[in-house]
């Protein structure tokens, strides 16, 4: 930055005299000169360091002062006036003025020309503006060297903190902690004491009401009680990939914040720790996919040969000569979540997409909190896990797993509703079989207890039994001729005939029970159950009969579960 203070110490101005004791406002910068006589009118930029002979107040006080005063309401870095032609001296009133608002009054020798003020101004300024544009170039080849290297956000924060000579810390959007200075461990601590009563950073209220100079959107101040950190935003196609944090010294004023060496360092940090962070998420999104390929492929038992799977698994960095059981979560109301969560313009499928890599996420960290290794992908909706285990009793395994995964997601989606299936089998090449028994276990679970609920293969053999009778055909027409004319009595009368049978059946033909369930007076139960016998042609009093028309029964229900096409009372 170029300052009224430098262009007094320019050669040409060694016959100046500084009229005023306005130092504090030499700092002021100085973007370019100007010459300038009455009128001001709006001809002087903010910034701008006046030549003035002062024409047109020769010997009149008050016009000088109106001059001068209009030259500092333009907000000019200085005002020179040349004394021996038209102004003798600077009359004290104007010096008085000057005084009073801070504002530099120049007096200068009239035989120092303009000309060569303005012509010394200008290189200087020329200069500076070079050696800007030297060091800017120099720190953007160091920081694309570091890139190229791969060095990445470590090296940037090391470069950052040796040029500043401040602590720096690099965080990701969460606000944890990625990389840091040397000197910046007390910095880290205060930054997540901060987090800790703060929250979320993408989220934090910034008090900018004590902020003397608006400072850029990705740029804050955060005070506490013992610290002034400058926060300023990573960003990316106008994403937060991070924040790059520095302890701000207390020598410096929080102004200095704008001088152009420590913007220019700021910003190419920034901009390469942004480049940082996509490559990190680019090879990060690269082996989630062939991980997800990969789990997928072993739930699907897609691998020619052992050899080729565990080739495979060891590049990816697991390890399958260890026994792992097979889980199968589906999250329910996905499209209600949506609705209801401020997404923005988010897509259903990118906010799917997501939740699926924080699923995967949260299974990671749950096996980690349990010591357990893990696998999953996240399918067509579903979350497929395959957990080690740790013993042959999978299921001493498998529930406090659910359980704290379980408790997990509940804090971050505390309205999601997830159904459970978990498989019987497991060993080191049981992946297809697992997959096929969670899949089982959770299809029928839901079908016979609907959203929410946990099952286990091992629980669903009776279902499984039905489902398998349900292929004979033989067995589907007897199924048919019984359940039919139920059915068709049943629509007709707004009767249920099935209910009433199946309630009778549940208390072993016990007709009182069975009319005080059903809130039914004794005889017309029994108007009920003969006017079943006729239909079905079966005899409730017979063990034989009463078995084929509950076997019907439930064949016809689990077939109608298991094939919407099917004729469902």
């Amino acid at each position: 930055m170029f300052t009224v203070k430098d262009v007094l110490q320019l050669p040409i101005m060694q016959q100046a005299n500084l009229a005023t004791e306005a130092k504090s406002r030499l700092q002021t910068p100085v973007d370019w000169v100007s010459i300038i006589e009455m009128p001001v009118e709006n001809f002087v930029r903010k910034n701008e360091f006046v030549l003035s002979a002062g024409i047109g107040c020769e010997e009149d006080e008050n016009k000088l002062l109106t001059f001068t005063k209009e030259v500092m309401e333009a907000e000019a870095a200085a005002l020179v006036i040349a004394t021996g032609r038209y102004i003798t001296n600077l009359p004290e009133k104007v010096i008085q003025f000057c005084e009073e608002h801070g504002f530099p009054l120049i007096e200068l020798p009239w035989e120092v020309r303009f000309a060569d003020v303005s012509h010394a101004i200008s290189t200087a300024l020329h200069q500076k503006e070079r050696s800007l544009v030297e060091y800017s170039d120099k720190v953007r080849k160091e920081m694309l060297e570091i890139i190229l290297k791969g060095e990445g956000i470590a090296k940037i924060a090391s470069y950052l903190g040796k040029s500043l000579h401040m602590p720096v810390v690099i965080t990701d959007r969460r606000g944890i902690v990625k990389s840091k200075s040397k000197s910046a461990k007390a910095l880290e601590e205060k930054w997540n004491a901060h987090l800790l009563t703060h929250g979320d950073p993408l989220y934090f209220q910034h008090d900018e009401s004590n902020e003397t100079i608006s400072l850029p959107n990705n740029m804050h101040w955060i005070h506490t009680d013992t610290v002034t950190i400058l926060q300023l935003a990573i960003q990316s196609a106008r994403e937060v990939q991070g924040f790059l944090l520095l302890e701000w010294p207390e020598h410096l004023q929080e102004d200095d914040v704008f001088s152009e060496q420590i913007l220019i360092l700021l910003e190419h940090a920034v901009t390469s720790s942004a480049l940082c962070f996509l490559h990190d998420q680019a090879a990060l999104e690269t082996e989630m996919r062939l991980k997800d390929d990969f789990v997928w492929s072993l739930a699907k038992g897609k691998f020619d040969s052992t050899d080729t799977a565990l080739s495979r698994a060891k590049s990816l960095g697991y390890n399958l000569k260890i026994p792992y059981l097979c889980l199968i979560a589906k999250p329910e109301n996905l499209s209600i979540l949506y609705d209801q969560e401020p997404f923005g313009n988010m897509s259903f499928e990118n906010w799917l997409k997501q939740l699926g890599d924080m699923l995967e996420e949260e299974v990671y960290h749950t096996g980690r909190t349990m010591h357990l290794k893990t696998m999953s992908t996240f399918q067509k909706e579903e979350l497929i896990i395959y957990v080690e285990l740790l013993s042959e009793k999978s299921i001493e395994t498998a529930f406090p797993f659910i359980e704290l995964l379980q408790y997990r997601l509940t804090q971050k989606y505390p309205r999601l509703v997830v159904s459970w299936g978990i498989a019987k089998t497991f060993g080191k090449d049981s992946f297809h079989t697992g997959f096929q028994e969670a899949y089982s276990a959770l299809d029928i679970g839901r079908r016979q207890k609907g959203e929410g609920y946990i099952s286990t293969y091992a629980d669903t053999r009776f279902d499984r039994a039905l489902l398998a009778l349900a292929e004979n055909e033989e067995l589907r027409k007897i199924t048919d001729i019984i359940i039919a004319p139920l059915q068709k009595y049943s629509r007709e009368r707004n009767i249920d005939l099935v209910h009433t049978f199946m309630v009778y059946n549940r208390h072993r033909g016990n007709v009182s029970q069975t009319a005080r369930e059903l809130n039914l007076h004794r005889q017309s139960l029994l108007y009920r159950l003969r006017k079943i016998e006729t239909l079905t042609g079966c005899s409730l009093d017979n063990s034989d009969d009463t078995f084929l028309i509950d076997l019907s029964i439930r064949l016809h229900t689990i077939s109608a579960q298991n094939d919407p096409g099917t004729i469902a009372h």
